[in-house]
C-alpha cells in the first residue's frame, strides 16, 4: 500500500541529512523484524520515518546556519582590515601618517646602522689582514700591498704615498682603521689615472710641438745656408733703375691729384714733368701699358741675380701701387653706394680725400727716389718696407748683417698654413 504524501520525507531533508537523493535508506533497528518473526505495524513505520526525516532536516538547518555565521565573520574581518588600511591612507589623519613615517624612518635608520656596522667590521677584519706588523696602522708600503691584494691593481711608490696623504684624516702620516675605505681608494686611483693620462697627453703634445719646431728650424737653417750670395751692387745704373721704379705709383696717383692741380694752377709745371712717362705707359690702349709695366716689374723683382737695391725698390714700388689701386676701388664703391642711396658724396669731401691720398703717395715716392739715388735702402715706409725687405731675403748678404729672426715668423706661418 502506498504511503501518504504527508508521511514521505522531503528530498531536501534527506539531502540535508547527508543522504544522496535516490539512495537506499536502511530502516532503523526499531523497524526490523521481531525475534518471533512478526512485522511492526504500518503506523509505527510511518512514525519512525517521520522522526528520522525531521531529525535530518534539523541537522541540515544547523549546518546552514553555521556556514552563514562563518561567512559573516569573514566578511567582518575583511571589512575591519580594509577600514584600517583606509584609515592609514586617509590624508585627513596626519597623526597616523606621522606615526607610520616615523616607523619607516626608524626602520631605515636601523638598517643603515646595521649596514654601517657590517662595513666597519669588514674594514677592521681587512685592516688586520693588511697590517703586517700589527701596529694598528698602515704605512704606504702596507697600503700598496693591500691595494694589490684587494683590488688587483699595481701602484708605484709615489701613488701609494699620494693615497696615504689623501686618506690620512688626522695628518699623522699613517692610516687608521676608520680611515681605510677602498671605495675612496678606487675613486682616488681613477683620479690619479686621469691626471696621469692628461699629463702624458700634454707631454706628448709638447714633445710633438718641439719636434715640429726643431724640424722647422732645421728647414729654416737649411734655407738660409742654401741661399745664393746677394748682389750688392749700388752703381749708377742700379740707382737709376731703383729711382725709375717709383714712376709707376707716381703716375698712377695723378688721378687723385686733379682736384689739387685745379685748385692751384701754379703747380701745373709739376704735372708737365710726368707727361712723358704717362704717354709712354699709355702707348698701349685699354690700360695694357700699366699691366705690362706691373708684371714686368714683378718679374725683375723676383730675379735673384739682379742687384738687391733694384729688387728692393721694385718690390716696394709695386706694393705702393697695389695699395693705391685698393684705395681707388674703395673710393669707387663708396661713391656708387652713395649714388644709389640718392645722396652723393659732396665734392669737398671726395676732393679732400683724393688730394690727401695723392700727397701721401707722392711723399712716399719722393722719399724712396731720393734714398735710391743716394744708394741707400728706403726702409722708412713701415709694412711696405718689410715686404720689400722680405723680397730680397732669398739671397744672403755679403756682410752677413741681417735679422733672420724677424722673418722666421713669416716662414713659420707659411708652413702652418
Amino acid at each position: 500500500m502506498a504511503l501518504s504524501p504527508a508521511f514521505v520525507p522531503a528530498r531536501g531533508a534527506v539531502a540535508g541529512a547527508g543522504v544522496a537523493p535516490g539512495a537506499q535508506v536502511s530502516a532503523p533497528k526499531a523497524l526490523k523484524a521481531a525475534p518471533d518473526g512478526s512485522r511492526p505495524s504500518l503506523l509505527s513505520f510511518q512514525r519512525v520515518a517521520l522522526g528520522s526525516a525531521l531529525l535530518a532536516g534539523i541537522r541540515g538547518i544547523r549546518g546552514i546556519r553555521r556556514s552563514a555565521r562563518a561567512a559573516k565573520v569573514r566578511r567582518c574581518a575583511e571589512g575591519s582590515r580594509a577600514s584600517t588600511a583606509v584609515k592609514l591612507r586617509d590624508p585627513e589623519d596626519p597623526v597616523a601618517l606621522e606615526k607610520e613615517a616615523a616607523k619607516l624612518r626608524s626602520e631605515v635608520a636601523d638598517l643603515e646602522a646595521q649596514q654601517e656596522e657590517a662595513r666597519r667590521k669588514e674594514r677592521q677584519a681587512l685592516f688586520r689582514v693588511l697590517d703586517s706588523n700589527s701596529d694598528g696602522e698602515l704605512d704606504a708600503r702596507e697600503l700598496q700591498k693591500g691595494v694589490k691584494q684587494v683590488m688587483g691593481a699595481d701602484v708605484d711608490d709615489e701613488t701609494a704615498e699620494r693615497l696615504v696623504k689623501a686618506l690620512d684624516v688626522n695628518g699623522d702620516g699613517k692610516i687608521q682603521p676608520e680611515e681605510l675605505d677602498f671605495n675612496t681608494v678606487q675613486r682616488l686611483l681613477q683620479e690619479f689615472r686621469r691626471e696621469m693620462q692628461s699629463k702624458e697627453e700634454a707631454e706628448r703634445t709638447a714633445a710633438y710641438a718641439n719636434k715640429e719646431k726643431d724640424m722647422l728650424r732645421a728647414e729654416w737653417d737649411q734655407f738660409l745656408a742654401n741661399r745664393p750670395a746677394r748682389n750688392d751692387d749700388t752703381g749708377l745704373l742700379t740707382r737709376l733703375g731703383a729711382f725709375a721704379a717709383y714712376l709707376l705709383p707716381l703716375t698712377d696717383a695723378l688721378r687723385f691729384g686733379m682736384f689739387l692741380f685745379a685748385a692751384f694752377p701754379a703747380i701745373q709745371p709739376l704735372l708737365n714733368l710726368l707727361v712723358v712717362p704717362v704717354l709712354l705707359i699709355n702707348a698701349l690702349p685699354f690700360g695694357l701699358g700699366y699691366l705690362a709695366l706691373f708684371f714686368g716689374m714683378q718679374t725683375l723683382a723676383a730675379n735673384r741675380e739682379l742687384p738687391a737695391l733694384l729688387r728692393y725698390n721694385l718690390r716696394q714700388a709695386i706694393t705702393l701701387d697695389v695699395v693705391l689701386v685698393f684705395m681707388g676701388l674703395v673710393g669707387g664703391v663708396f661713391q656708387a653706394i652713395a649714388g644709389l642711396a640718392g645722396s652723393p658724396i659732396p665734392l669737398e669731401i671726395s676732393g679732400g680725400l683724393s688730394t690727401a691720398i695723392y700727397l701721401l703717395v707722392s711723399a712716399c715716392c719722393v722719399y724712396s727716389m731720393v734714398a735710391s739715388l743716394s744708394g741707400n735702402y728706403p726702409k722708412g715706409l713701415g709694412p711696405l718696407s718689410e715686404i720689400a725687405e722680405f723680397q730680397i731675403f732669398d739671397t744672403a748678404p755679403t756682410d752677413g748683417e741681417e735679422d733672420t729672426l724677424k722673418f722666421f715668423k713669416f716662414f713659420d706661418e707659411r708652413n702652418e698654413k
